[in-house]
């Protein structure tokens, strides 16, 4: 073996955590390390058809794995799973002698290693050198460990506000920071007096955890400041802006950002759904994601802030979120400095050049019953799915051993609308299955009538 090999780590779970102003305990941070951690980790399976190696979380389902690379028509890489130890996946590796033997054994031949994370944290950068240290070159496709605080001031809500201010194509909504409970307390009824409805965000949320919409209502001010004070993701400062009504049609807008040596290189279009005006569901990706007119605006947006992100020193990929407004004004929410939830739709896209040609569904919570299992239950759905020729995967099938099982696909089809129709026929499928006990009972009553 020669030329280069790409060392793939979804690590999700330390980049979210990697602040020190992002303080989140407790139960809400067990189940961010174990959701993001753990399930979405496993994503990192469709990045790249390259050479490459994967690390992913101990105890992925390993037909699953088999399953899905036969499905796309590409050779099952080596995969790598470090004993869990801290819930994240390079402390993890960095911890178990025997995983980084079995690394550098699949590592070993090439001539250079090209690591792909989800974003940069202190512990990627002692990855890379103790990859180094075994003779390889490294590259990693983000920026370089003295350009690190640029990374963790986009990933900032506040970068927004400061960008808008310099950007004449951004937009915000107008908003004010709280520091204390005394402030947040008296800003939210003055902003509610003014605005109606409003919107209120940690710096550093997750998914929509760390967010509340907040309406002038009775009691709505003490609901809200009651609840934030038992949640460990509303830490100060607090962000509150004016609620933007979403148009019709078009979702949330949004686009994942390349940003290279030279400037912007790519864009790539999404549509995310969200629940209760915050709560992110799913995501639509490519050209055919968003309406033409919403589609032009959002890449005019995201070559100003790629653009502004690349004089600050930024490399690698970085997400945009906005919203689209019943006032035809595109307004920006969020930088996220890190390859996006995304990112597999994005990667499919690529290799297989359709990204203008193709819309991709990604969903990642699909509830399942308790009592489903891959082998016996979902395998079946998608196998004649893929003798169909139908573009649709079980992207992670780890939620299914959870409490809440669980479990998150992606369907791909010439608009966004077909892709949608082939999720939700997975659901129906799934929902079609009979629990054991009542198809025992039922052949029971079947012999019974039958005698």
């Amino acid at each position: 073996m020669t030329g280069t090999v790409q060392l793939i780590l979804m690590n999700s779970a330390e980049f979210l955590l990697r602040n020190p102003s992002f303080t989140v305990t407790g139960p809400e941070r067990d189940g961010l390390v174990t959701y993001v951690g753990t399930s979405e980790a496993e994503h990192a399976v469709f990045w790249s058809v390259e050479p490459r190696v994967l690390v992913l979380p101990h105890g992925y389902d390993r037909l699953w794995f088999t399953d899905v690379h036969r499905a796309l028509g590409i050779e099952e890489p080596p995969a790598v799973a470090p004993r869990p130890s801290t819930g994240m996946l390079v402390p993890d590796l960095l911890k178990d002698g025997e995983a980084q033997n079995e690394l550098r054994t699949h590592l070993t031949g090439y001539d250079r290693v090209e690591l792909l994370v989800t974003g940069p944290t202190p512990e990627t950068y002692l990855l890379a050198e103790v990859v180094r240290g075994w003779g390889l070159p490294v590259g990693i496709d983000h920026l370089p460990e003295d350009l690190y605080w640029a990374s963790v001031y986009l990933d900032s809500k506040i970068s927004c506000m400061d960008l808008a201010r310099e950007l004449p194509g951004v937009r915000v909504a107008p908003g004010m920071t709280f520091c204390n409970w005394t402030e947040l307390h008296g800003g939210l009824r003055a902003m509610l007096d003014r605005y109606g409805t409003v919107v209120a965000r940690t710096l550093y949320g997750v998914s929509g955890a760390g967010t509340a919409v907040i309406r002038d209502e009775p009691g709505s001010v003490e609901s809200f400041v009651a609840a934030a004070v038992k949640d460990s993701f509303f830490a100060f400062p607090i962000l509150v802006q004016q609620f933007i009504p979403h148009a019709e049609g078009v979702g949330c807008p949004a686009a994942d950002i390349l940003i290279g040596e030279d400037g912007v290189e790519n864009i790539v279009l999404c549509s995310l759904t969200v629940k209760n005006g915050h709560v992110f569901r799913s995501v639509d990706v490519g050209d055919g994601a968003l309406p033409p007119v919403w589609g032009e605006r959002v890449r005019q947006v995201s070559r100003e802030l790629g653009m502004a992100a690349h004089r600050l020193g930024y490399r690698g990929w970085m997400c945009v979120d906005c919203v689209a407004g019943t006032d035809d004004k595109l307004y920006v929410t969020e930088i996220n400095a890190r390859r996006s939830g995304s990112m597999h739709a994005c990667m499919l896209l690529k290799n297989w050049d359709a990204e203008r040609d193709l819309t991709l569904s990604a969903h990642f919570v699909v509830e399942v019953p308790s009592w489903i299992t891959y082998a016996e239950h979902l395998r079946p759905i998608f196998q004649r799915l893929w003798d169909e020729g139908v573009r649709a995967y079980p992207t992670s099938v780890r939620g299914l051993s959870w409490d809440d099982s669980l479990i998150a696909v992606i369907a791909a089809a010439p608009t966004a609308a077909e892709a949608q129709k082939i999720v939700a026929g997975i659901r129906d499928a799934i929902d079609a299955i009979r629990p054991p006990a009542l198809t025992a009972a039922s052949s029971a009553s079947t012999v019974a009538e039958e005698n």
